[in-house]
């Protein structure tokens, strides 16, 4: 601890390593002379390509059918990192970026890529992930909305360099360095327009570095500006204050770091999202740091494909793991399903799920906190089990589900199993057990939740095979 908050000494090279880094450099020369086709796109969206000598090249930016050199940042033993340093051509999925930050910014690494063919590429990511773990799967529905500014939530970090200058923005990619920026193209309008007012306030605060983050929520009916900041600047305050009032905010700060405190500046919050189900429109309050899906119209979309998979729920027993603030909770309530428990491992969001229940008048839906990683909740006589956990996947759960259908215990395998997704990776390792153990999987979609980033949402339908 003696050294905690000092600049510590720089390690020098061993020599191996000086060895190593040697060897690559003359490697890296040889491969930045060649002219390389690009093969396909890896996973994460980069071109790959492979050279003289058959080692790979993972290369920002570049696409199929395209010649080009490479400028390599980062060798590695089996392959290497690079970036473009000439085109030969440009791949008829090639546009140009519609934000002046791409290829900096962090945020959005497929723009450079045409709609339709990122949500091809992403379609056929699931399908390789299924196809590595032995998974069948039905024809890939492809779910997406043409509409670019779909982000409702936003974390604008702020800097102050030596010199003075306000730096607010993200994440470089793959980099804590931030990016300074003067609008984003993905956000909703309603955020995208706070970010240059944003920066003329944070110039006049008394105490700008000592804020870390602005968290930035558009609901239904207001716009939430959380502060995250070490320490209370009360002058500070007062300009925000005022400017909630210019631009009809409701404004929070957290402050401290143990324990984190927040006061509400300005406004009362009242965050709530639509969801409609039939005839019926939902309303579901959630708070700031509760898990929402970001795109509000393809959670929509995917909340109307989820229920039409299911058809008619009247008189079913579901439970619902990892339910939030009660999103699919609440619409298989609604579209008529007799039982419905919500269980999540926050004990807020589960509180808040059940006022959501109560102001929706769904006196069928229950809820309760449980970690789930831990305590497994019984799944017998539960008629339909719904899965939207984070993108470690449900392992634990789905290998217990296996090893009850093994045993031959089919009262405590639900019917079918709904399957919503982060990451595909995770997702099939939990599939395949389930296969494995008897069910058999009718439905698959992949939602273009994140447009123009390398990241997919899916979702499967599984069904238990009758004996």
């Amino acid at each position: 601890m003696a050294l905690l908050g000092q600049k510590r000494p720089a390690r020098k090279p061993t020599r191996r390593e000086k060895e190593v880094a040697s060897r690559e450099t003359r490697n890296v020369s040889d491969a930045d002379s060649q002219w390389l086709t690009v093969e396909r796109l890896a996973h994460d969206g980069r071109g790959v390509a492979h050279d003289e000598n058959g080692k790979t090249q993972f290369i920002d930016q570049a696409l199929p059918g395209e010649r080009v050199t490479l400028a390599i940042h980062r060798t590695h033993k089996r392959f290497n990192e690079a970036h473009v340093r000439s085109r030969d051509n440009a791949a008829e999925s090639r546009v140009t970026p519609p934000c002046a930050h791409f290829g900096t910014c962090g945020g959005c690494d497929l723009q450079h890529l045409a709609l339709p063919a990122q949500r091809t590429h992403k379609v056929q990511v699931l399908s390789e992930h299924a196809q590595r773990n032995g998974v069948a799967l039905a024809d890939i529905q492809p779910l997406g909305e043409d509409e670019h500014r779909y982000r409702r939530r936003a974390r604008l970090g702020v800097r102050v360099t030596d010199s003075g200058e306000i730096q607010l923005g993200f994440r470089g990619r793959g980099s804590n360095q931030l990016v300074d920026i003067q609008s984003c193209s993905v956000l909703v309008p309603a955020l995208d327009r706070l970010i240059t007012p944003l920066r003329e306030l944070i110039n006049t605060l008394e105490a700008p570095k000592r804020l870390g983050h602005l968290e930035l929520t558009a609901a239904d009916d207001q716009v939430i500006l959380v502060i995250r900041q070490l320490k209370a600047v009360p002058r500070d305050a007062e300009r925000w204050q005022a400017f909630a009032e210019q631009h009809g905010l409701v404004v929070g700060w957290r402050v401290g770091r143990d324990p984190v405190v927040l006061e509400w500046l300005a406004g009362t919050p009242d965050a709530a999202y639509s969801v409609r189900v039939g005839e019926r429109t939902l309303r579901l309050a959630f708070s700031p740091g509760d898990f929402v899906q970001v795109n509000a119209a393809l959670n929509q979309r995917l909340v109307d494909t989820a229920l039409d998979w299911l058809g008619d729920v009247s008189g079913l027993a579901v439970m619902d793991l990892y339910a939030g603030v009660g999103n699919l909770t609440l619409a298989v309530a609604a579209a008529g399903a007799a039982k419905v428990t919500g269980i999540e491992g926050s004990q807020g969001m589960v509180d808040q799920l059940i006022a959501n229940a109560e102001h929706n008048a769904l006196p069928q839906v229950s809820a309760r906190r449980a970690d789930l990683s831990r305590a497994l909740p019984s799944l017998e006589g539960i008629d339909l089990l719904v899965l939207d956990p984070p993108r470690d996947g449900a392992q634990p759960l789905c290998d217990e589900l296996a090893r009850h259908l093994h045993a031959g215990k089919v009262s405590h395998a639900p019917a079918r199993v709904l399957y919503i997704a982060c990451d595909p990776t995770t997702l099939m390792r939990d599939v395949k057990m389930l296969t494995d153990a008897g069910y058999r999987v009718t439905r698959a979609l992949m939602a273009d939740m994140f447009v123009h980033t390398a990241h997919l949402e899916s979702m499967l339908l599984l069904e238990r095979m009758e004996d």
